[in-house]
């Protein structure tokens, strides 16, 4: 089980890539997005997003066991979560749009705006992934926003 944790935390080793992981965390989601939409349907990106949510916070928690940090850079199936909740809500691709939820996704990761920097205080799972699921929310909202101006 710890293997299987290991591969899955680190979305099968990208974590472990010297530059960028967590961006790398980000691409990885709206490439899954994007073949999703093209290839297969939404809901196959719905799918894999609850079953990826589910079983992160066991995984990750027995991934911690033997880990220092509170949260390791490899871990990056939480930027997967967190990028990916914008993007349920872009069924067709449109580039813009695509790039908005990337940039406002890494901004407010990295940035940590209040509240991300209270949540990723909490321990063990919950403090990697809730900041991501925050950043995520935040991201939808710049989404939101741009979509509600376009229409005027």
């Amino acid at each position: 089980m710890k293997l299987f944790s290991k591969y899955f935390v680190t979305i099968f080793g990208i974590g472990y890539s010297p530059l960028a992981p967590g961006t790398l965390g980000s691409i990885f989601a709206i490439l899954i997005w994007y073949m999703s939409i093209n290839f297969i349907n939404i809901y196959f990106f719905y799918l894999i997003l609850i079953i990826s949510l589910s079983i992160s916070f066991k995984l990750i928690n027995i991934y911690l066991i033997s880990e220092v940090k509170d949260d390791p850079s490899e871990v990056i199936i939480d930027e997967y979560i967190g990028q990916s909740i914008p993007l349920l809500f872009l069924i067709d691709y449109n580039l813009y749009e695509v790039l908005l939820a990337f940039c406002a996704f890494r901004f407010f990761d990295i940035t940590k705006v209040y509240p991300i920097n209270r949540a990723e205080n909490l321990s063990g799972a919950k403090g990697v992934i809730i900041d991501d699921i925050i950043a995520g929310i935040y991201s939808l909202i710049i989404i939101m926003f741009y979509k509600i101006i376009l229409s005027f």
